[in-house]
């Protein structure tokens, strides 16, 4: 087998409702989709799902980087000697998006040439299911507490609040959630590096009271002394995050101890090869894992799924890009039911792009 043609492609798409963080109102997102086709008919699909400020990459970075880059040198080779090729495409300093896409996409032909899921490739599944954490749009507490009201009602269990809006904004979320939902829910924030660490501090100690799950990321991705201050301070557990992109990152957050635990986003760690060697750095560390989103559409979340499926030490998911997202772009919806995300024995990721959504979000070049 080996590869015709690999093609990037621009699509735009809206949220169900605009997506709010402290850093501004986002009501749509560009991705790139991957098409990586060969000589037998098979077709794999991958997703870069850059977001500036949180990871040094643009979608039109994404498409320039396959296109001019990494294409040539895929034409003609076979699409399932997948760990040479990405060992090939090493030496491109960052760009972890785009190898991340491309990755996405040999696996998926790996997988649909065997016949089999990719999970089932990677060893099988540790768990029956992808449970997933539900994410709040941010807006007035009382809407707040209507939605966090709904997602339990779907059967989500674990709820989170971005943070970030000033101290009275914050704590009036965390405490109209919390009252609308009860004891019974989880509740997690996620502060997304707005803080200084002793504005963390203050922060954190106001909301203590409403029983927080953890906080991601409360200060700069580069303040790993504050991450381990906070740490030594505060008793809920702390999440590394944004500082997150490789292994190295991982043993520097074991060496300054800096987190509880490490949020370990797929696709802007460059796929699913080096997502397990940072799992196996946080296992043999004992690091609890939380598989992240870059609010990925369904390719990209599949993806993960089948990473959080077959790894162990894994605390939570929050896969929540197709909760968020008008469409998922996939020809099959997703199995997502009571709070969870189910995969089957598809082949290969377990789905394919729609022609129709493609089409209708495809970004006109």
């Amino acid at each position: 087998m080996r590869i015709t043609e690999v093609e990037a492609i621009l699509v735009e798409v809206p949220f169900r409702q605009p997506f709010v963080v402290w850093r501004g109102v986002i009501p749509a997102r560009q991705h790139v989709l991957v098409r990586i086709t060969t000589d037998v008919g098979l077709t794999g699909w991958g997703e870069g799902a850059p977001f500036l400020f949180y990871a040094a990459e643009t979608a039109s970075d994404v498409v320039s980087m396959v296109d001019e880059v990494m294409a040539p040198e895929l034409i003609g080779r076979e699409p399932r000697d997948i760990r040479g090729i990405i060992a090939g495409f090493a030496i491109i300093d960052g760009h972890e998006f785009a190898k991340g896409a491309v990755e996405t996409a040999l696996w998926d032909i790996l997988g649909q040439s065997v016949g089999l899921p990719i999970y089932r490739l990677l060893g099988g599944a540790r768990h029956p299911n992808v449970p997933v954490v539900a994410v709040l749009h941010s807006g007035d507490p009382p809407q707040m507490a209507d939605e966090a009201r709904a997602w339990v009602g779907r059967g989500f269990r674990t709820l989170k609040i971005k943070l970030g809006f000033g101290a009275e904004r914050d704590e009036a979320s965390v405490a109209a959630v919390r009252e609308a939902v009860g004891t019974g829910s989880l509740i997690r924030v996620d502060a997304e590096e707005h803080y200084t660490e002793k504005e963390a501090l203050v922060m954190l100690r106001r909301i203590e009271r409403y029983g927080i799950e953890l906080v991601s990321q409360p200060v700069a991705r580069t303040d790993w002394d504050g991450m381990a201050a906070l740490r030594s301070a505060l008793p809920m557990p702390l999440l590394a995050d944004e500082g997150i992109h490789a292994p190295a990152d991982v043993v520097q957050c074991v060496r300054t101890r800096a987190a509880d635990m490490v949020n370990i986003k797929v696709l802007k760690c460059g796929g699913l090869l080096t997502s397990l060697e940072m799992a196996a750095l946080c296992h043999a560390h004992h690091l609890p894992i939380v598989v992240g989103s870059m609010i990925e559409t369904g390719v990209g979340t599949l993806l993960s799924a089948h990473f959080a499926l077959v790894t162990g030490g894994v605390f939570s998911t929050e896969l929540c890009g197709p909760l968020l997202y008008r469409e998922t772009l996939l020809d099959t919806a997703l199995d997502i039911r009571d709070g969870a995300l189910w995969l089957g024995e598809r082949s290969g990721l377990g789905a394919a792009v729609d022609p129709a959504q493609f089409a209708r979000y495809r970004v006109s070049s």
